[in-house]
């Protein structure tokens, strides 16, 4: 649980550099025409970026989405985004996702997206990133996403100039689980989702017992959050273990940080 009572500004998002602020042509490959891709500009230190763009399938068959991934970026992940109990959550989507004949799908903030995790290079406007798709019919697809500015809501030719309405209450997030790791010492990371709150998390070690988290707060927008207090609450209902609780203290404007005990290793 993030309580927030305050939104600022900063970003998030993915690529690999060659500078370039024009936006990429379209794609073309078979039946699919893929548009529009584009990014943000992160802040300094972010490990987790959006991408987001634009598939259109002009085939007589269904399409599938399988997986996605960037040279920066550890892994990548397609997601979608549903409301459950009036909770916006966000859960990767493990069988892909499913173009069908003449329908057109478009990747958005708000919406699906890619999600690219453990980022090892900042994005900087004008910056462009190799990204490749692959499909279940088409094969490999390799497109440009292009970088634009902190808090974007949309490519530069069709951006919006309506204000991004600030977080002002409690968010609950949903998890997505971290990648396995082969050393039990070794720190993993995981990126929590809600409608108007998102927290990049790193836990040192991956292991139960003492714990060291570190937090990034970020709002809707990717851009730095900054909230009076954040709590941490660690459990597993399905283990038998009870909610534990301990207040972080803040390092800087949206970074915060606390120490202690994990019940059990992994999520």
């Amino acid at each position: 649980m993030i309580s927030s009572k305050r939104a600022v500004a900063c970003a998030i998002i993915l690529t690999c550099l060659v500078g370039s602020p024009a936006l990429a042509a379209d794609t073309t490959s078979g039946d699919l025409v893929i548009s529009k891709a584009w990014s943000r500009a992160t802040p300094g230190g972010a490990k987790v970026a959006g991408g987001y763009l634009t598939i259109e399938n002009r085939g007589d068959a269904p399409e599938r989405l399988q997986a996605a991934s960037a040279i920066h970026a550890l892994r990548t992940e397609i997601h979608e985004m549903t409301v459950n109990d009036g909770i916006m959550t966000m859960r990767p989507l493990d069988k892909g996702l499913v173009i069908a004949p003449g329908q057109v799908i478009t990747l958005a903030p708000g919406g699906g997206h890619l999600m690219f995790i453990g980022l090892d290079v900042p994005l900087h406007a004008g910056d462009q990133m190799p990204v490749k798709l692959s499909f279940e019919r088409a094969g490999d697809v390799n497109v440009t996403l292009d970088v634009q500015a902190m808090g974007a809501q949309a490519p530069a030719s069709t951006e919006s100039t309506a204000a991004t309405e600030p977080a002002h209450r409690a968010e609950q997030a949903t998890a997505v689980p971290p990648a396995a790791t082969s050393d039990a010492d070794e720190s993993f990371f995981t990126h929590l989702h809600a409608e108007k709150a998102m927290a990049n998390v790193t836990v040192s070690p991956g292991r139960a017992g003492p714990v060291e988290i570190a937090i990034q707060l970020e709002d809707a927008n990717e851009l730095p959050l900054s909230a009076d207090a954040v709590a941490v609450t660690l459990g597993n209902p399905e283990h038998g273990v009870a909610p534990i609780t301990a207040n972080a203290e803040r390092i800087s404007h949206d970074q915060w940080r606390v120490r202690m005990s994990a019940p059990l290793s992994g999520r």
